[in-house]
């Protein structure tokens, strides 16, 4: 199974401790932290990828699964926005790269940063954005146990 929770962790505090702003999941019923800050969503928790599951010695079946991630910068000053957009972009594409690997997360590619700007009532919430598309191991242990005894009934 992905463990998801440590997934998370490793790829939130990476971004935490690069941008020196909070990261937190997208829709949620929550406060919203005071700008700057960036909101993620996971837009595709498991895609398969080519080939099928092997078995390591240690029982334990593995495919490389890839997920999709749109981080979001968001922030009163389009500035502020845009530079904390292009730090997260630059960190993905290499030092996060480093960074997750010791979590078991692959980056696997960065797509083009794209405007997001929001207006509320009467004044912009300045946002910029991308997807990242991260590679992951699914595993499943499989355990059948050992036999103790086969009986076999003869067929009249």
């Amino acid at each position: 199974m992905i463990n998801q929770l440590k997934i998370n962790e490793t790829v939130i505090t990476g971004l935490e401790q690069e941008l020196s702003c909070p990261v937190i999941f997208s829709n949620q019923t929550a406060p919203v932290p005071t700008y700057p800050y960036c909101s993620f969503t996971i837009t595709n928790l498991a895609n398969q990828s080519h080939g099928t599951y092997g078995l390591g010695l240690d029982e334990v079946y593995r495919k490389e699964i890839i997920q999709t991630w749109s981080f979001t910068i968001q922030s009163n000053d389009d500035d502020e926005a845009m530079l904390l957009t292009l730090k997260a972009y630059d960190f993905f594409n290499l030092k996060g790269k480093l960074v997750f690997s010791d979590g078991g997360v692959v980056v696997q590619n960065v797509t083009q940063i794209s405007n997001r700007d929001n207006l509320v009532t009467i004044e912009y919430e300045h946002r910029y954005g991308f997807d990242v598309r991260l590679s992951i191991c699914n595993e499943i242990n499989v355990s059948f146990g050992e036999i103790d005894e086969v009986e076999f009934n003869k067929i009249h």
